[in-house]
């Protein structure tokens, strides 16, 4: 089994996708303690929901997981490719609680235009520090050097780390080459782009030459409604969301937070008929935390809990109304799958690098869904996620 330890949950996703993508069974889970009864899978990933920790809690929740996870024969931490997150705390949590002695790091996602030189890793050719990742509203980076991330009060020690370049996926197989797929006392850490690497090692080494293509679970039905939710504030997200608007599929805006706290109910329960009567004459509606460029939002005030928390309340209160999910951003996609009672997720494939798709498990019925961290894809992406889940085969599921 392969064993992934992430951040986030697109980080969990995203580093099992490209193993699912190569046939291999993947799926993700949501609590530690949900780990007893999962290890039938090829490939299991965690998401430990530490992005926004304290540091020491953040590191005490890896090593709990790592220990459980301890015999895995490969063992992977994620980490975001903008070096977001409490890097340094959680690769030491993940190093003592598996008893692994090195960290291999090599954070490059070459697919995203995130690459790793001399040490720091670069956006398109910019370093992260002068990127609008460095004004994220939650973890701005101000440093593109990886051991700087890598550092502070909880920091790995020297000895144990192990930073490596990477330009092109081609350097990032190189690494894996030279390293050795099966090193019991290693712990890998890196992107979406090492977890690609692996995927290839790992098919290379077990897959036949000629795998059979991957189905839908029989119970995944091809989705009726679908709602996209786009919670991530960065600036690739306006033109995704635009792309969907040219295409006729309407926008619902979160109302702005101003307004007396009183008017938080009628507000809330405004958005949520507004949602409502979209997703009733549309197939897609899109549910977006900020406006795009030259869309104005309803006069709604007076709703001002965080954005990722609006929009989990809001899909959940519409989850009867739709069947398929898009999700962008690791918080929002967290809160709303929470807000469904998900127990687990079961991953096909990816519709691109680092945008995974598959089957999200709920108590009473399975959901077709796709997601995408928020900072990164071009324009079409969204629309491309819609078109992976109406794709998919018809298989009526039968009535609870």
């Amino acid at each position: 089994m392969i064993a992934i330890l992430a951040d986030d949950l697109t980080s969990a996703l995203d580093g099992a996708a490209p193993f699912a993508a190569c046939g291999r069974s993947a799926r993700v889970l949501l609590h530690p303690d949900a780990l007893a009864g999962h290890h039938s899978a090829d490939v299991l990933a965690i998401d430990l929901d530490t992005r926004f920790m304290p540091p020491l809690r953040a590191q005490a929740e890896f090593l709990r997981a790592a220990q459980a996870l301890r015999t895995a024969p490969v063992l992977f931490k994620t980490i975001d490719s903008t070096l977001r997150g409490n890097l340094g705390a959680e690769t030491c949590g993940a190093l003592d609680g598996s008893g692994r002695q090195q960290a291999l790091v090599a954070p490059a996602f070459p697919a995203a235009g995130r690459t790793t030189q001399h040490g720091r890793q670069w956006l398109h050719g910019t370093p992260l520090e002068q990127t609008v990742f460095a004004s994220d509203p939650r973890t701005p980076i101000t440093s593109s050097v990886v051991v700087d991330r890598m550092g502070g009060p909880h920091a790995v020690p020297a000895q144990r780390l192990h930073i490596h370049d990477a330009a092109t996926d081609a350097d990032l197989d190189a690494i894996v080459a030279s390293t050795g797929l099966y090193r019991p006392n290693l712990l890998w850490v890196g992107s979406p782009g090492l977890a690609g690497a692996l995927a290839r090692a790992h098919g290379a080494l077990t897959c036949p030459a000629h795998p059979a293509p991957r189905t839908s679970p029989p119970q995944l039905r091809r989705p009726q409604r679908i709602l996209v939710v786009v919670g991530s504030l960065h600036p690739a997200n306006g033109g995704q969301v635009e792309e969907l608007q040219r295409a006729g599929i309407p926008v619902v805006c979160l109302a702005s937070s101003t307004g007396e706290p009183g008017q938080a109910t009628a507000s809330r329960q405004a958005l949520r008929t507004t949602l409502v009567q979209a997703l009733a004459t549309h197939p897609v509606v899109c549910l977006t935390s900020a406006p795009p460029p030259g869309h104005q939002p309803p006069p709604r005030s007076g709703f001002s809990a965080l954005p990722a928390q609006q929009l989990a309340w809001l899909a959940g209160q519409c989850a009867a109304q739709w069947d398929g999910l898009v999700a962008t951003g690791g918080d929002t996609a967290r809160r709303v799958i929470e807000a469904l009672q998900a127990t687990h997720l079961d991953l096909l494939g990816e519709v691109a690098p680092g945008v995974p798709y598959g089957a999200l498990q709920l108590p009473t019925r399975t959901l077709a869904f796709a997601t995408k961290a928020g900072g990164f894809g071009p324009p079409d992406t969204l629309r491309r996620c819609i078109a992976q889940l109406h794709a998919l085969p018809t298989t009526e599921l039968p009535t609870p």
